[in-house]
């Protein structure tokens, strides 16, 4: 946690703090370019969804918007930045469930409170994952796995793309809901979880449809199941893992786009409307469709309603779990 503190500090004497206020701002909204900040690095999958809604949001509002890309302490240096930004919407910042719902319980001292310091406009797109094995084990089935952790347990391990990542959350459920206990092995991203399973030594991973894709198309990994409560469009022969026999299940990962609290009604409307807008858009959702998401677009309403209901579900589960962070 030092790190982050010292972060956060070094965050905090570079931002602007802009001199128009919020009520006068919005009046002729927007006047000026507005910043996008996304807590990831440049090149990644974040990174790309960050410049294309950039690119849209650009279209239909009639102003630039930039990305800035504020990495460090794991995302907070970003989320902090726009929580503490001049509530005129000209700060955005692109976050995902990790950041803005896992991240609540996950840590004690965050520097801020993503209800209250944060408006929410739009979830925007949201992911499966998918629950692979190497295609030489016996593990074809969710049946198969369950029941060789419920045999052998001491035998039986996962990987996932990290310590709290969404992949280990997404086991941990499902160990829950059936009662059978395998090992967790994180390891730093998916693609190196992906490099010890196809090595053989781990028994199967949790991954993103996208990132899991080519891999189960070259043979190269076995996909059991969906954790989403719909079939994957990219994947339309794999069971979702309610459909392979555990009731009510149904885990994706999201983003959202949020802007700092107190933000006025006619600024949240405008972005609102836009996103919405961005959401139903053909060539966007075959943009997200290309890269295992789905185009969401929703309300701010809805948006909100999602940060707060996966607050609570990641919430218990970490706190059932134990789950600590470095």
């Amino acid at each position: 946690m030092n790190i982050i503190r010292k972060s956060l500090l070094a965050a905090a004497s570079l931002l602007t703090i802009a001199t128009t206020s919020g009520q006068a701002a919005a009046a002729g909204y927007p006047e000026r370019p507005i910043r996008l900040v996304t807590p990831y690095a440049a090149g990644g999958l974040s990174d790309i969804l960050a410049r294309t809604l950039a690119q849209e949001l650009s279209k239909r509002l009639g102003q630039s918007v930039l990305v800035d890309n504020r990495t460090g302490a794991g995302g907070i240096i970003g989320m902090d930045v726009v929580a503490k930004a001049e509530p005129d919407g000209y700060t955005l910042v692109l976050t995902s469930q990790g950041l803005a719902s896992v991240n609540t319980t996950l840590y004690s001292n965050l520097p801020y409170d993503t209800l209250k310091d944060f408006t929410a406009i739009s979830s925007i797109a949201k992911f499966s994952l998918v629950l692979v094995s190497n295609p030489e084990s016996p593990l074809k089935t969710l049946d198969d796995f369950i029941d060789a952790a419920r045999r052998n347990p001491e035998s039986m391990n996962y990987g996932s793309a990290g310590n709290a990542s969404t992949a280990h959350l997404t086991m941990e459920m499902l160990k829950e809901r059936t009662g059978m206990d395998v090992m967790h092995i994180p390891y730093k991203g998916e693609a190196l979880a992906f490099t010890e399973l196809l090595g053989g030594r781990i028994n199967a991973t949790f991954a993103t449809v996208g990132g899991a894709l080519q891999l189960i198309q070259s043979n190269k990994v076995h996909p059991i199941a969906v954790a989403d409560d719909k079939r994957n469009a990219l994947l339309p022969e794999v069971p979702t893992v309610e459909e392979s026999g555990v009731k009510d299940f149904n885990v994706f990962g999201w983003y959202a786009i949020l802007a700092p609290a107190k933000v006025p009604q006619d600024v949240v409307d405008t972005l609102g409307s836009a996103l919405m807008e961005i959401g139903r858009d053909e060539e966007f959702r075959k943009a997200m469709a290309a890269r295992g998401m789905e185009a969401v677009g929703s309300t701010p309403e809805q948006a909100t309603q999602l940060i707060r209901d996966e607050t609570e579900r990641w919430g218990e589960i970490i706190t059932k779990v134990g789950i600590k962070v470095d």
